[in-house]
């Protein structure tokens, strides 16, 4: 079978028989599936394609009616089930996009231009699709100027119709218009050649206001000049420029966080566009790519470019893991955990956690700065290239990872009178409007010649010009050089080229702004002007940190950026290390880093506020962007044995383990707990409950167990409650509430009693205490609708709900979850939401819509590790699964349900009951391997499965 996607979506037989593919949603679906062809593409991300930013209620139900209509048209083996996914199951070949993005990777544009019979989907409305078809077009047009580039060598006259006609069509592609004057030129006329100028020009000014670019103002004065060298192939490096201005990334889905986290605008990359190109064919023939080069030299900026062109070819997500924060080989995988949102889970490592999650998901994973944890980069890379086929890294480093079918890319300087120049020249017009590169192109040129063609040392020279000449810069390098390669330092040879430039670009500053330079190093994350006021020593007032900042960010060793809520500011890696050393030197960095653990706390306390009221959203989101401080203060506080600190820093917001499932706390309860003095029972207590929580939410029973086991001899109201908690001893929780709440309100813990007795609930409801519940539960509802938080709210609203469910109240059940889906709560609230819509949507008939939205609940809690909500999907899983008939399943489930404890065994009695009954009239309504017990993780997964079947 063939596919057709140029000139329209068309379908054909190995004989050429036409094969009717339907209607437009169904034209639109096998386009998608065809552009990835070969890959799975999740369901989800079909919906959006084919429905845009508008899919009804039932998009799901219909993709699965289109997706048949296609497979009794095209075969039942084309387009394949893939857990929550399809996949379209033909060659590659077999679509000739493909084929046209193959002949392109190979360098053949010849053959990917015969490829090309019209504009890709035409007559076809899908702007799911839009961003897809315009990265081929661009990719065509840049196919394009390099064949009428060839041709024009060999035959001026032949290509001047057609790139006539082609600049009147795309006006603002300047390189056809250096094509196009060129061509003019060779056959004798030149006055059509300015007269090509002049027109995209007045273009240029007429529809953007912008005037041409370099390169074409210079081929307007060699044509002015008559130069001979336009008689020989001389545009041949405009079409590169151009391309990068023009840009290349337009399929990529940067805004949607599933595509990725990419730049949305990269700048231009400066004298490496043979480099993208070779990066990126290099990828298409191994799994794993490492960029090695020197510190500075650019290896970071050509991933992102070619993880860009990558990712856009492939309409896949690219992800960008920056490993330059760690500081231990062990805590790579954590690092890729957090940028991918993958949680641990029991009985596998993080690594193999990550493997899961991408194993059948196409992706390009770019690891930036793995020499200093090569051993740790390397391990994790090896796995996720044998474990997931779908997947292709990029990597950079200062050496090889040494990994299996490893392509090793040297990324060399930029040349000093090319490339390296261009890059000095618009830095220096970035800064100053009236810089005039042709006035200064020897000091230039013999600036990126000293500074070895390093693209960031060009860079900072180059935003020195706001104040000193080109010569003058030129003549203030040669000590700082002279001693920074003296030997002064003890770094590798590699490493001094770019420490003379980062030492001489520190000299330039004033002593003040040296100081705040070196105190900024603390920050791990983004800053605003009041975090970097509170590490700046000596008291200066906030107009000298604001003015001493603007000064860092003018000579680009700050970077200045919008955030969520105010103007940040961060620093490059290669800077704050850099400023780091210094600040060990100069004996400040004690005080600094406790300056910067006291900024954490007073935000940390700003945020507690918000998280405890109405502001929670807010609150949530704040709590996000300090995180990578937040951890970095953690850590520094558990590494120097301050449980004090380390206590106030993650007290605070130890509730996000269990309302946003943030696991790392867990990490720091355990270690706060060790740090913890055997006479603050109080403490301990309180730590090893969080240790608990995380233990539960993922159903971790070894964890648990060794918890128990270690601190079992705790004798405090709290420690008693968490290994209640721990072992699921409903009748002993409800004796030890009372004792731990009262504790917690005398020691001034009212947030956190009522906390504890909220999440108390679901225990106390399985052995029978509603009227306790309710009447404690009810009264938190009420003061939660008065001043929040609304995720405490919800939580409350669907506690009573399940207790009205199970006392047979259907019609107050219905209400308090109504009420509770409609509580806006903050992003990554755990929420049994889900349950609630695909409950609402089987009782009204829509099956298949129910099943698929259980089924996509279900992935969320597996990639969020809270499989304790397991039970709470078992209930309404086996409702639908017995109304459906699939009374195997729905027993296979029941008997789970009933071995998790007093709440699953009640849910059976009451909720269920209809449906035990049903069961019970069965003939042996049992699964074959219903007798093998099932935990939580396992359940889910089974679940899954079969909500696949019947989906």
């Amino acid at each position: 079978m063939h596919i057709r996607l140029f000139g329209g979506v068309s379908a054909t037989a190995e004989d050429g028989e036409p094969l009717a593919v339907g209607s437009a949603k169904s034209q639109t679906l096998l386009a998608a599936l065809a552009l990835s062809v070969g890959s799975v593409v999740p369901v989800t991300h079909l919906v959006d394609l084919v429905w845009d930013d508008q899919p009804p209620p039932s998009a799901q139900k219909a993709l699965q009616w289109h997706v048949a209509r296609l497979r009794r048209t095209l075969g039942e083996g084309v387009i394949l089930r893939v857990g929550a996914a399809y996949q379209l199951a033909v060659p590659p070949d077999a679509v000739d996009v493909s084929r046209f993005e193959r002949h392109l990777a190979a360098g053949d544009v010849g053959a990917a231009l015969q490829e090309w019979t019209g504009v890709p989907l035409a007559g076809l409305e899908a702007p799911g699709l839009a961003a897809v078809v315009d990265g081929l077009t661009e990719r065509h047009l840049n196919a394009l100027e390099v064949d009428l580039e060839r041709r024009l060598e060999t035959d001026a006259h032949e290509v001047i119709g057609q790139l006539t006609e082609l600049r009147a069509r795309y006006p603002f592609r300047e390189g056809l218009s250096a094509l196009l004057m060129t061509a003019l030129y060779r056959v004798g006329r030149q006055a059509d050649a300015l007269a090509t100028f002049q027109l995209t020009r007045r273009d240029l000014d007429e529809e953007l206001g912008v005037a041409p670019g370099p390169r074409l103002r210079e081929l307007q004065l060699m044509v002015l000049g008559q130069d001979d060298q336009l008689r020989a192939a001389r545009p041949a490096t405009m079409r590169a420029v151009l391309e990068r201005e023009e840009g290349e990334h337009q399929g990529l889905r940067t805004e949607d966080s599933r595509w990725g986290n990419l730049p949305l605008r990269m700048g231009r990359l400066f004298g490496r566009d043979g480099d993208v190109a070779a990066v990126a064919d290099a990828l298409a023939q191994s799994p794993v790519v490492t960029l090695v080069g020197t510190g500075g030299i650019g290896k970071t900026r050509l991933a992102l470019a070619a993880a860009a062109v990558v990712a856009g070819r492939r309409d896949c997500g690219a992800w960008v893991v920056g490993l330059a924060e760690i500081a231990a080989v062990d805590d790579v995988p954590r690092a890729v955990a957090d940028v991918l949102g993958v949680a641990e889970h029991r009985g596998r490592t993080l690594t193999q956690s990550i493997v899961t999650v991408l194993r059948s998901r196409p992706a390009v994973l770019v690891m930036d700065n793995c020499e200093h944890v090569i051993a740790g980069a390397a391990a994790l890379i090896q796995t996720v290239a044998e474990g997931c086929p779908a997947v292709q890294v990029i990597a950079t480093s200062r050496e090889g990872l040494g990994v299996r079918d490893e392509r090793r890319y040297t990324v060399v300087p930029l040349d000093p009178a090319g490339a390296g120049a261009e890059l000095f020249s618009e830095r220096a017009r970035a800064v100053d409007r009236h810089f005039d590169p042709q006035v200064h192109r020897p000091d230039i040129e013999e600036i990126c010649r000293r500074l070895d063609g390093i693209p960031l040392a060009i860079e900072l020279a180059a935003a020195r010009t706001s104040s000193l000449a080109p010569s003058d810069i030129v003549a203030r390098l040669d000590d700082p050089l002279r001693l920074l390669t003296s030997g002064r330092r003890t770094a590798a040879e590699r490493h001094r080229t770019l420490r003379a430039t980062m030492q001489w670009s520190y000299d330039l500053l004033t002593p003040e702004e040296q100081v705040l330079l070196e105190q900024l190093s603390v920050f791990a994350g983004p800053f605003d002007l009041a975090a970097a006021e509170s590490v700046a020593a000596g008291g200066a007032g906030a107009a000298t940190v604001a003015d001493l900042l603007g000064g860092l960010v003018e000579r680009s060793l700050l970077v200045a950026e919008p955030g969520p809520f105010h103007r940040r500011f961060r620093l490059l890696e290669t800077v704050r290390q850099f400023a780091a050393e210094h600040l060990r030197e100069h004996g400040r960095a004690d005080r600094v880093v406790a300056d910067h653990a006291l900024w954490c706390s007073a935000e940390i306390a700003r945020i507690h506020r918000l998280l405890t009221g109405p502001g929670e959203i807010e609150g949530v989101a704040r709590l996000g962007e300090l995180w990578p401080n937040l951890r970095c203060a953690v850590d520094a506080a558990c590494a120097t044995g301050d449980g004090e600190q380390a206590h106030a820093l993650v007290g605070p917001i130890a509730t996000e383990i269990a309302l946003r499932g943030r696991h790392e706390i867990g990490d720091w309860s355990e270690r706060i707990l060790a740090l913890t003095p055997p006479e603050a029972a109080g403490r301990r207590a309180l730590w090893l409950f969080w240790a608990a929580e995380r233990c539960t939410q993922n159903g971790d029973a070894v964890a648990s167990g060794r918890l128990v086991q270690q601190h079992s001899e705790l004798d405090h109201p709290l420690a008693r409650y968490a290994l209640a908690y721990l072992t699921k001893d409903g009748a002993t929780l409800r004796q030890c509430v009372p004792e731990a709440v009262s504790w917690l309100r005398q020691h001034d813990e009212a947030y956190l009693a009522a906390f504890l007795e909220l999440m108390s609930a679901g225990a106390l409801l399985g052995i029978g205490c509603f009227t306790e519940v309710d009447e404690s539960v009810s009264a938190l509802a009420e003061r939660y609708r008065r001043s929040g938080p609304p995720s405490l709210l919800h939580m409350a609203l669907q506690t009573l709900g399940y207790s009205a469910s199970f006392q047979g109240r259907a019609d107050a059940a219905g209400q308090y979850f109504d009420e509770s889906t409609r509580v806006d709560v903050p992003d990554r609230t755990l929420s049994a939401n889900k349950t609630i819509e695909a409950r609402a949507a089987f009782r009204r008939g829509r099956h298949a819509e129910a099943f698929g939205i259980l089924r996509a609940y279900i992935d969320e809690l597996l990639e969020a590790d809270d499989v304790v909500a397991a039970s709470v999907v078992a209930i309404d899983f086996i409702t639908m699964v017995t109304g459906a008939g699939r009374l195997a399943e729905g027993a296979r489930m029941l008997g789970y349900l009933q071995g998790t404890g007093e709440f699953g065994a009640l849910a059976a009695r009451t909720v269920l009951a209809e449906a035990v009954a049903v069961m019970a009239e069965a003939e042996h309504p049992t699964d074959p391997q219903s007798a093998s017990p099932l935990d939580d993780r396992q359940a889910l997964e089974y679940m899954g499965g079969v909500l696949d079947e019947l989906a």
